[in-house]
C-alpha cells in the first residue's frame, strides 16, 4: 500500500488545493478559512436582497458584475448538511447554535469542558510557529525518551509466552495521562465526561446536495487511478533499470525507493485531479467537503491526540501477538524495505521518506477523512460511517499484520478530524506518526543516543 502515499510537491501544483493554503488574492486569508464555501457571508454594508445562487459568487462588501444593483447580505444558501446520527439534512439560512459553538471554540474562547478555574490565557490563540515549534518540542520528546523507556513490573502480570505484561511503556503511560486529564477536566467542568465521540451535531463538511448521486462514480475513478498508478510504477522501475545499463549510479535499494514514489506519484495527481474535478470546488476556501485552519489552536488537539494515537496503537498491537501467528510478522513489507535499506544506504532512506512523511499525510488525510468519511455519512449514520472510513484505511494499506492496528489508528484520527473540525490536526498527527519510524531507522544507524 505505498502506492496510497502522494507528494508535496504534486499537492501544491494543484490549483484547488494550492489556493486552500496560500490563500486567494482576493480574499482575506482568515474569511477564507472561516466562512463555508457557497455561503453569503455577513457584511458590513446595509443588507440587501439577491438570490441565494449569486450569494455563491459574492463576498462581504462585494456586488455582482453584472448586476450592481445585488450585494451580498447575511442570507444563506441551503447546503446539505450532516445531523448528529449522520443522515443527511438540509441547512438553513444563518448560523447554527452548534456552529456558533464550534466558532467560538476555534476563536479561542473557553471551551465547554475546561474548568472555570483554568486561566483564560491558556486557550489564548499562538502563532502557528509558535504552535509548530511546541509540537515539534513535545513530538522530540515523546521520539527521544517516552518511546524508548518502560516502567518494569515487579512480576509478570499474567504469564504468557509472547514476553508481553512485564512491562508498560513511557509512551502508554503519557496517553493514559492525557486521557485522565481530559476526563477530569470534563468532569470538573460539569459536562459529560465520555461525550458521544462517533457522533456530531456540527461536522466540519457540508455536501453539496447533487454531489451524492456521483459519489459511485468518483470511487470507480478513484480504483482505477490506483490500479493505473501500479502499471506506471512497473513502467518506471524498466526505466530506471535502463538507466542503470548506461551507467547511471543507481543501487538496488535507490531504485527500490524511486519505484515506490514515482509510482505513487501517479496515484496523488490522478486522486486530485478526479476530486477537484468531479466535485468541483472540492477544496477550500470554496468547497465545503472538508476544513482544514492554520489560525486556530491546533497544537493541543495534535500533541494531545499524538500522545493518545501512540496508546491506542501499543494496545492493539498487543492484542495482534495474541491473535496472529507469528509468522505473519515475519515477512518482510516494501515499507520496511525503505526504513532500514541494505547497506545503510542513507540516499534511498531520503527518497523512501519523502512519500510517508511529507505526503502520505496530507493525500491520505484529504482522501480518507476528507472525502470518504462524508461520503460514507450521506449514506448511512456518522456512527457506522466512521468505523467504515477506519477499516477502509486499513485495508487500502495491503498488510494483514497491520489491519487491527490501522484499523484503531483510523478511527481514532476520524473522531479526532470530527471533534476538531480541522484537517490540519490528522495531517500533523499523520505525518508524526510516519516520521517517527524512519527517525528511529535513521538514528540507530547514524547517531545513536545513549537513551
Amino acid at each position: 500500500g505505498m502506492r496510497g502515499i502522494g507528494a508535496m510537491a504534486l499537492l501544491a501544483s494543484a490549483t484547488p488545493l494550492a489556493q486552500a493554503f496560500l490563500g486567494s488574492p482576493f480574499v482575506p486569508a482568515r474569511q477564507q478559512l472561516l466562512l463555508p464555501a457557497g455561503l453569503c457571508p455577513p457584511c458590513s454594508s446595509p443588507p440587501g436582497l439577491h438570490p441565494p445562487s449569486v450569494a455563491r459568487s459574492l463576498y462581504p462588501g462585494q456586488r455582482h458584475p453584472d448586476r450592481p444593483f445585488l450585494r451580498c447580505d447575511t442570507r444563506r444558501s441551503k447546503p446539505l448538511t450532516t445531523t448528529s446520527s449522520g443522515a443527511a439534512g438540509e441547512g438553513e439560512f444563518g448560523l447554527s447554535k452548534a456552529e456558533e459553538t464550534g466558532r467560538e471554540a476555534e476563536e479561542g474562547t473557553r471551551p465547554e469542558w475546561l474548568p472555570s478555574f483554568v486561566p483564560l490565557g491558556l486557550t489564548r490563540k499562538l502563532h502557528p510557529l509558535v504552535q509548530f515549534a511546541i509540537m515539534l518540542a513535545c513530538y522530540a520528546f515523546h521520539l527521544l525518551y517516552l518511546s524508548k523507556n518502560s516502567w518494569n513490573f515487579p512480576e509478570q502480570l499474567i504469564p504468557n509466552s509472547k514476553g508481553a505484561f512485564q512491562s508498560i511503556g513511557l509512551d502508554s503511560i503519557a496517553g493514559l495521562v492525557v486521557v485522565a486529564g481530559v476526563l477530569v477536566c470534563r468532569k470538573l467542568a460539569g459536562v459529560s465526561v465520555i461525550p458521544p465521540l462517533l457522533q456530531s451535531s456540527n461536522p466540519p463538511w457540508r455536501i453539496p446536495r447533487e454531489a451524492k448521486k456521483m459519489l459511485g462514480g468518483t470511487t470507480a475513478y478513484l480504483l482505477l487511478a490506483y490500479i493505473a498508478s501500479g502499471y506506471g510504477a512497473v513502467f518506471c522501475e524498466q526505466v530506471l533499470l535502463l538507466l542503470s545499463v548506461y551507467n547511471v549510479p543507481l543501487t538496488i535499494p535507490t531504485m527500490r525507493a524511486w519505484k515506490v514514489l514515482l509510482g505513487h506519484l501517479m496515484w496523488v495527481y490522478m486522486g486530485i485531479r478526479i476530486l477537484g474535478t468531479k466535485h468541483k470546488p472540492f477544496f477550500p476556501p470554496q468547497g465545503t467537503w472538508l476544513r482544514w485552519r492554520t489560525n486556530s489552536n491546533w497544537v493541543w488537539w495534535v500533541v494531545g491526540s499524538y500522545y493518545v494515537s501512540a496508546l491506542l496503537f501499543n494496545i492493539a498491537d498487543l492484542v495482534n501477538q495474541f491473535i496472529l501467528p507469528s509468522t505473519i510478522f515475519d515477512e518482510e513489507s516494501v515499507v520496511s524495505k525503505l526504513v532500514n535499506p541494505e547497506n545503510k544506504d542513507l540516499l534511498a532512506m531520503a527518497i523512501g521518506a519523502v512519500g510517508p512523511c511529507i505526503s502520505a499525510p496530507i493525500f491520505e488525510e484529504v482522501l480518507y477523512r476528507g472525502f470518504l468519511l462524508p461520503a460514507l455519512a450521506a449514506m448511512m449514520p456518522l456512527q457506522w460511517a466512521i468505523p467504515t472510513s477506519s477499516i477502509l484505511f486499513a485495508v487500502h494499506h495491503l498488510n494483514i499484520g497491520g489491519i487491527l492496528p490501522l484499523s484503531v489508528l483510523g478511527l481514532a484520527w476520524a473522531i479526532i478530524y470530527t471533534q476538531s473540525r480541522n484537517l490540519l490536526v490528522t495531517i500533523l498527527i499523520h505525518a508524526l506518526w510516519n516520521s517517527r519510524v524512519f527517525l528511529g531507522s535513521f538514528n540507530s544507524l547514524c547517531i545513536p543516543l545513549p537513551f
